[in-house]
C-alpha cells in the first residue's frame, strides 16, 4: 500500500514537471535524497490543496443565514480548526497555534536541550577555513 501511494506522487511529480525522470540516476544519493524531498512537497501541496476545500466548506455553513447559536460556535470552532491545520501544513515549523495545546508541551529535557542549542554561539563561515 505504502508503495502505491509513493507510485502516485512519482506520477504526479513528473507530470507536474517538478521531476524530470528521464535523468533520473537512482544510484545517486543525491538525486534520492531531492527526489524524496520533492515527493514530500507534492504530498504537502495537495494536503494544503484538500484543507483549503476544507476551509472553503466550512466558510460556506458559517454563510448559511438559517444557523442558530449552537449550531454556529460549533461551525465557527471547526473553521478555525480548519486554518489551524492550513497554517501548520503551510508552515511547519511554526507550530504555535496548536489545536491541543496540553498535548504539545515540551518536556524538561527537550527544553533544556532547546535552550543549549540557543546558547551556543555561531560558527562563522571565516572560522571554518
Amino acid at each position: 500500500m505504502e508503495r502505491d501511494r509513493v507510485a502516485a506522487y512519482m506520477v504526479r511529480a513528473a507530470a507536474t514537471g517538478a521531476v524530470d525522470y528521464s535523468v533520473a540516476d537512482p544510484t545517486d544519493i543525491n538525486w534520492r535524497i531531492r527526489h524524496r524531498l520533492l515527493l514530500r512537497e507534492v504530498h504537502r501541496k495537495e494536503e494544503q490543496d484538500l484543507l483549503k476545500a476544507v476551509h472553503s466548506h466550512w466558510c460556506a455553513y458559517v454563510s448559511h443565514g438559517n444557523l442558530n447559536d449552537d449550531s454556529f460556535s460549533r461551525v465557527k470552532k471547526e473553521l478555525s480548526n480548519a486554518i489551524v491545520d492550513l497554517k501548520n501544513n503551510a508552515f511547519p515549523w511554526d507550530k504555535s497555534d496548536k489545536k491541543d495545546n496540553e498535548n504539545s508541551t515540551i518536556d524538561s529535557t527537550t527544553q533544556q536541550l532547546i535552550d543549549i542549542y540557543k546558547a551556543m554561539p555561531e560558527i562563522s563561515e571565516e572560522e571554518d577555513d
